[in-house]
């Protein structure tokens, strides 16, 4: 192509993005807002939590090294203190990013690891980490295959929630002619 032809072609385009009208505000605000509810539905990998400062990454590598270091009933005892501060961060993580899917996945890991921990007080933050799931993230697997897991390694089924107590009207007694 000639320079001249060149030139004249992107001069031709210039002219045309200037005559295009704006797209309207309305369009671009919904592309907007959409964009930031799925980019604020996930943490950031790079986003620390918790007293630990600990990113969703971080979360996840502590909970499989905790499981993998757990083979004998000492190393599980003495990961019980590390075991709380991941649930800080997991806390802190949710409390920032509620809808963030890799929550209750990791949560089962966490359970989990608790339940490696054969002290009761092992035994107790894994029946909270189910509770939380119950309040939180009801009717999911994560809620589902933490269940079962507990009750694997307890020999017992997971208390169900308890159903609230119903009012009933009393009966009146009618006068009978």
């Amino acid at each position: 192509m000639r320079p001249f032809a060149f030139s004249t072609l992107i001069a031709s385009l210039a002219l045309l993005c200037l005559t295009l009208p704006p797209l309207p505000s309305a369009a671009r605000t919904t592309a907007d807002a959409s964009a930031a509810a799925s980019a604020a539905a996930s943490a950031p990998l790079d986003e620390y939590f918790g007293r630990m400062k600990l990113s969703p990454i971080g979360i996840g590598n502590e909970l499989h090294l905790i499981a993998s270091r757990s083979q004998n009933a000492d190393d599980a005892k003495d990961s019980l203190p590390l075991l709380t501060l991941i649930e800080d961060s997991m806390h802190d993580w949710e409390h920032k990013y509620p809808h963030d899917d890799w929550i209750p996945k990791n949560l089962v890991r966490l359970e989990h690891d608790y339940l490696l921990v054969p002290t009761l007080g092992g035994r107790i933050h894994a029946m909270h980490v189910i509770e939380w799931l119950r309040s939180d993230y009801p009717g999911t697997y994560a809620l589902d295959r933490a269940q079962r897991e507990a009750e694997q390694a307890m020999g017992l089924p997971t208390p169900a929630p308890s159903p609230q107590p119903v009012s009933t009207p009393e009966a009146v007694p009618t006068p009978t002619p």
